[in-house]
């Protein structure tokens, strides 16, 4: 079962970025995710996860299984963890009832994955109903403080009339974009390795400015994926078989990049500075798909 461009933009904007919003900001993990990297590197595989329990459920059960194993070696609580799956499911729950029928496939799925968490983590002798926590003020409270509703939304007008961003760095981010835009559209040039070198270094420098402002992290994170996943396959974009698509994706997200920063920085026109996240986290899932072969996954941690 695939999943089209519409929904996996959804899924990200409705799951994903709400609950990464919310496991970044726990202070019982603060020490966990310290490392921007680790951050990074979770913050995707949260959203890989939710898009293979939605199209490929033995990807979904083989992610829980290195889960259970990672999280064990490192000793976090499985009292946390009930809690952050109780949340992670709710969400993916009330995504799937907003958008499809209770008897969907992606409805059945979840359940599954719901399962097999619960025998990957429970207690002997412990129910399901006692592992998770769907009824509990906790949760109720947790679901209160995710930040993915209109009326938290900052426009760009607001953002920067509060003055948590100075000319400066407004200059640092158009010149980055900018930059970036030249080293990927430069039809000049052989697409060979020089060229994705050269791109590459753009992207990181954009991801760098970006995650200096805390309203910018999640692209910033994206962007840091991206540029981690042209490292990894950097030998062979040059003659990658799909060097076409792979030209396209970057396009596209440099294009969404130019059109963001004129929104919110320059003419100050976005209603939600956000409005960008999700697509482009979907942009990053669809190109790490396209690179990397179904039989060789990276591992990753996520809750």
């Amino acid at each position: 079962m695939g999943i089209s461009r519409k929904n996996l933009e959804a899924l990200v904007d409705d799951v994903v970025l709400p609950f990464e919003k919310f496991i970044i900001e726990d202070p019982r993990l603060s020490e966990y995710l310290l490392d921007p990297e680790v951050a990074k590197v979770h913050n995707l595989a949260v959203s890989k996860l939710t898009v293979y329990i939605y199209a490929n459920l033995k990807r979904a059960r083989a992610y829980i299984q290195e889960g259970a194993l990672r999280h064990k070696e490192k000793f976090i609580p499985v009292e946390n963890l009930r809690e952050f799956y109780s949340l992670y499911f709710t969400l993916c729950k009330e995504w799937n009832q907003k958008h499809f029928e209770n008897e969907d496939r992606f409805g059945k799925n979840i359940e599954i994955i719901e399962q097999f968490v619960y025998e990957s983590f429970a207690k002997e002798n412990e129910s399901k109903e006692e592992f998770f926590i769907y009824d509990s003020e906790v949760l109720s409270s947790d679901m209160q403080k995710m930040h993915y509703e209109d009326a938290v939304k900052i426009s760009a007008v607001d953002f920067c009339a509060e003055g948590s961003i100075d000319e400066l760095d407004i200059e640092d981010i158009l010149e980055s974009c900018d930059e970036l835009a030249q080293s990927v559209q430069d039809e000049t040039i052989a697409h060979d390795e020089a060229y994705f070198l050269h791109v590459n270094e753009r992207f990181q420098s954009y991801a760098a400015v970006l995650e200096k402002n805390m309203e910018f992290r999640d692209l910033g994170f994206t962007l840091s994926k991206l540029s981690a996943l042209l490292s990894v396959h950097m030998p062979l974009l040059a003659t990658h078989g799909d060097q076409k698509k792979i030209m396209v994706i970057l396009n596209a997200i440099v294009e969404d990049l130019i059109a963001w920063t004129d929104a919110v920085l320059k003419e100050k026109t976005a209603v939600d500075i956000h409005y960008l996240d999700a697509s482009l986290f979907s942009s990053i899932i669809q190109f790490e798909m396209l690179l990397t072969p179904s039989n060789d996954e990276e591992e990753l941690e996520f809750f």
